[in-house]
């Protein structure tokens, strides 16, 4: 069997053969590909069973859990409130008994009152004191009628083992006090210590507010623990204050509400005051719910400062006076917090557990799971392991067999084909002078020809190509250079602070685009932001939008005060139309924010209408704009100035028609619609300005779905 002679269909036939056994070689190699596959879907099943009951565990007892201690803080809160109610309650009976005795001076007889004497110490004893350099007799009338509210002073004392003392300040220099503590009012010899209280936190408090003030929580002078002070002015008969009225109360019935309080192992109760961050009470002595009693109270760290975000950021809704359920980290370790403000007071009441604690059922469950799993995985790797021993023995006698038999067929089959590819080869390699020389009678003959025959046209064509391609790589770098240039142009430099933050992107439909972005201060009160269209898109718009960028800039940096936005625009416009022979035009939208006050001026020329969000209403909508001509056309044209004022929390969401024009396969446009349906449903609140433009973004590809970009887009959003 002559095999040169034959034509290209047998001799595939015979090639077959050997591929065949190739083939079947293949096939065992896929067969265990697919079993390890099997071993390793295997895993990840149970990997992903057990990390679902996990998950799904976890949620369950972190509701259960969250139930439970918000019922428990909203109980304890009430205890708590109650007992400012009660406190607030004997303020308010002295106060009014005080002023019932001053409107009716003729219903009551002088009383006697003693100074403050060592031997009363231990007693119940209502106390008289002078300011420092008193005159007595300039005030008996007034005494005499105030001595008469030491009866009550004395009942209240007496029902309260919690009241520290109580007291009645005249503003004319003295006061009447009730405790048990003579002694820490006399000096050495027994002699009163003149007592100047307009320098008291009470009294100031009272006298300055002009009504029932509480004061700070402070150590108690004798050691006793906290306390808390409530004072309240009282009126003369005239309707003007004449004194104040107070009580002193240890923090006990806090302290036991606090120290009772319990959930499971690790967790513990704490109060928090909302105005400072400071921790009031906790059973804690160390760590950030720690409380030093032996210092100065106003020292104790602050949790707005703690270094954990999560810890400070619960403690700054504590303080706004939320409600919440929050995983926070401090001590280095993971709590589960919840909490919820004291009513009438500026306190909160919180309680911590550790999520170890919550969620260690469900950590059981998955290891339970992952045993199982790894015992199904030992049994299938021993059946892998018998399946491969068989196939090794099989496929070593089938490769034996078919080296024999294809080396033969191959050296035959071959040889012509070797031929043609050194000849291509070297055709290849640019030798398009070579010419291939097959003579088997058959396909692959008449296929030498024609290579030859097409190895003269590739000559011809390749001196041709060469041209045109080091053209159009000349043209690329130009265009590259062009679109680094542009993009060098838009600010990158975006502000962040406490007071601001900004962000926009710019994504041209081609290298260069014709949309642009402008912001920057004109001091550290006022930021000029723009964002504009020019008509067109490519090299000519990127051109023209160079010009508009660089005018409108230049004439913003003279401005002296927010009714020079629409100067600027117009003086703008009149320079674009000088020498605009190819009637270009820009639509724009440009503005000034004063910061401090969030007055926002601005100048809309034929531009799409911005969306501001309003953080109050948590509603975002489109805004009403005059109509103003675009920039470049017209030089006598002239734009109306409008201004909104913009609240902390708000958000101005600027953008291009590349966004609302963005069409998918069906021709269908985005839409304003569909803007406004997307920021209103993005939850804007409780997102940063990246989060808002990259959810637009998102918004934009599904509607789109890999369609061509048509336009450019730009997008830019302001944040107070």
């Amino acid at each position: 069997m002559n095999i040169k002679r034959m034509g290209i269909k047998k001799q595939v036939t015979y090639l077959l053969l050997a591929c065949g056994l190739i083939t079947l070689f293949i096939s065992g190699s896929v067969a265990l590909y697919g079993m390890f596959r099997v071993k390793s879907d295997a895993v990840n099943i149970g990997r992903e069973i057990g990390d679902s009951a996990a998950e799904t565990g976890s949620d369950a007892l972190r509701k259960s859990a969250e139930a439970a201690m918000n019922g428990i803080v909203q109980e304890r809160a009430k205890h708590i409130n109650n007992f400012f109610d009660n406190f607030a309650g004997d303020v308010r009976m002295l106060q009014n008994e005080m002023s019932y005795i001053l409107h009716h001076p003729q219903n009551y007889s002088p009383r006697p009152v003693n100074p403050p004497d060592r031997k009363n110490a231990g007693k119940v004893t209502p106390q008289l004191q002078f300011r420092e350099g008193l005159n007595p007799a300039s005030v008996a009338y007034e005494l005499g009628l105030m001595s008469n509210l030491q009866d009550i002073m004395i009942r209240l004392y007496d029902n309260n083992n919690t009241i520290a003392s109580n007291y009645v300040a005249s503003k004319n220099g003295f006061d009447i006090s009730v405790d048990r503590v003579s002694d820490k009012r006399v000096d050495a010899n027994n002699v009163p210590i003149p007592n100047d209280y307009r320098v008291r936190p009470w009294y100031k408090n009272a006298m300055e507010a002009k009504s029932l003030t509480f004061t700070e929580i402070f150590a108690d002078s004798l050691g006793r623990g906290l306390a808390i002070g409530c004072a309240a002015p009282y009126l003369d008969a005239n309707g003007e204050i004449a004194g104040v009225v107070g009580e002193g109360r240890l923090m006990i019935d806090v302290d036991n509400i606090v120290k009772d309080t319990k959930f499971g192992e690790t967790g513990f109760a704490f109060t928090l005051n909302n105005r400072t961050g400071q921790v009031i009470n906790s059973p804690k002595f160390e760590g950030a719910f720690g409380i030093d009693y032996d210092n100065n109270l106003s020292n104790d760290p602050s949790l707005f400062d703690y270094e954990e975000p999560s810890l400070a950021n619960t403690a700054k809704k504590m303080a706004a006076g939320e409600t919440g359920f929050d995983l926070v980290k401090f001590d280095g370790k993971n709590y589960y917090v919840a909490y919820a403000p004291i009513k009438n007071t500026w306190w909160s009441f919180g309680v911590a557990v550790e999520e170890e604690e919550i969620i260690s059922v469900a950590t059981l469950n998955t290891q339970e799971i992952e045993k199982s799993t790894g015992g199904f995985v030992d049994s299938l790797n021993d059946s892998i392991k018998f399946v491969i021993l068989a196939m090794i023995a099989v496929f070593i006698g089938l490769v034996a067999l078919v080296s024999s038999i294809g080396r033969k067929i191959a050296e035959k089959f071959t040889a012509p084909l070797q031929v043609l590819t050194d000849g291509v080869r070297d055709i290849a390699s640019g030798n398009w002078d070579n010419k291939i020389e097959v003579h088997t009678g058959n396909e692959l003959e008449h296929l030498a020809v024609c290579f030859n025959a097409m190895t003269d046209e590739l000559k011809k064509y390749t001196e041709n190509l060469t041209l045109v391609t080091a053209e159009k790589e000349r043209i690329a770098t130009e265009l590259n250079v062009a679109t680094e240039i542009q993009e060098s142009m838009l600010p990158k430099d975006f502000p962040e602070s406490e007071k601001i933050s900004l962000f926009a992107t710019m994504e041209p439909a081609k290298e260069v685009g014709g949309d642009f972005y402008d912001f920057y201060f004109l001091d550290e009160n006022h930021l000029m932001i723009t964002i504009a269209d020019v008509s067109g898109k490519g090299v000519p718009a990127a051109l023209f939008m160079v010009i508009s960028k660089t005018i409108l800039k230049n004439f913003s940096l003279t401005m002296s005060g927010a009714d020079d936005v629409s100067a600027v625009v117009t003086c703008t416009n009149q320079q674009l139309c000088q020498n605009n022979d190819a009637m270009m035009f820009v639509t724009a939208f440009v503005g000034m924010l004063e910061i401090n006050t969030g007055k926002f001026s601005f100048v809309n020329a034929g531009h799409n209408p911005p969306m501001i969000y309003r953080k109050k209403e948590n509603q975002a909508e489109f805004l009403q704009l005059e109509k103003n001509k675009v920039l470049g056309i017209s030089p006598r044209a002239t734009f109306k100035q409008q201004e909104i004022f913009v609240n902390p929390g708000d958000i101005l969401f600027m953008y291009t028609d590349g966004v609302t024009e963005a069409m998918n396969s069906d021709g269908e446009q985005y839409t304003p619609e569909r803007l406004e349906e997307c920021l209103n449903g993005a939850d804007l609140g409780n997102k940063n300005l990246h989060e808002v433009l990259a959810t637009v973004r998102e918004s934009l590809d599904k509607h789109v779905d890999g369609f061509e970009q048509s336009d450019d887009i730009t997008m830019l959003a302001v944040k107070i």
